[in-house]
């Protein structure tokens, strides 16, 4: 029996899903390299930081681009289930590095000659001059962008916020 290619795409993506749910599980991730020290996987796992790097460094504009589409491809065909998660995971990863990276040092002070009224009225100056001095391209992806932003805050966040453009 020949399967038209709809229903072997369907079939395929079936499968694909039953594998991904028996295997994804709560088990722990096996370890790579289970005979070497703690010390020589952080170290190479630095290794193959700068290799990768230097890779995305000398990729073309079309082997990037190919990237792009592949994964705006794969985050549109995520389930509901799969972008909660990854965005919990996100949102994780970003607390863990926020906590490790902030430490109880105060936040750097940019214009430490200034007040903080003439450092706010100074930002306000340049935050004008940076939108006058966009192009029409500019304002247009930035307007796109503040109302995909809007979009997607819930109802609290949309209090505290100014309406898009």
């Amino acid at each position: 029996m020949k399967l038209s290619p709809e229903e072997r795409k369907e079939r395929i993506k079936e499968y694909q899903r039953e594998y991904y749910e028996r295997n994804r599980g709560d088990r722990p991730r096996r370890i790579l390299f289970p005979n070497l020290t703690e010390e020589e996987r952080k170290e190479r796992k630095e290794r193959k930081r700068e290799v990768n790097k230097r890779y995305r460094q000398k990729m073309t504009e079309e082997q990037k681009e190919k990237i792009k589409e592949y994964n705006k491809r794969y985050r549109q065909n995520m389930t509901e289930e799969q972008r909660e998660e990854r965005k919990e995971k996100r949102n994780e990863y970003q607390r863990e590095n926020y906590e490790r990276n902030r430490g109880d040092r105060p936040r750097r002070i940019l214009f430490p000659n200034l007040t903080e009224e003439e450092r706010k009225e100074k930002k306000r100056e340049d935050n004008k001059r940076y939108r006058q001095n966009m192009t029409k391209e500019q304002k247009k992806k930035l307007k796109e962008y503040d109302k995909r932003r809007y979009q997607n805050m819930n109802e609290e966040q949309k209090k505290k916020t100014i309406t898009p453009h």
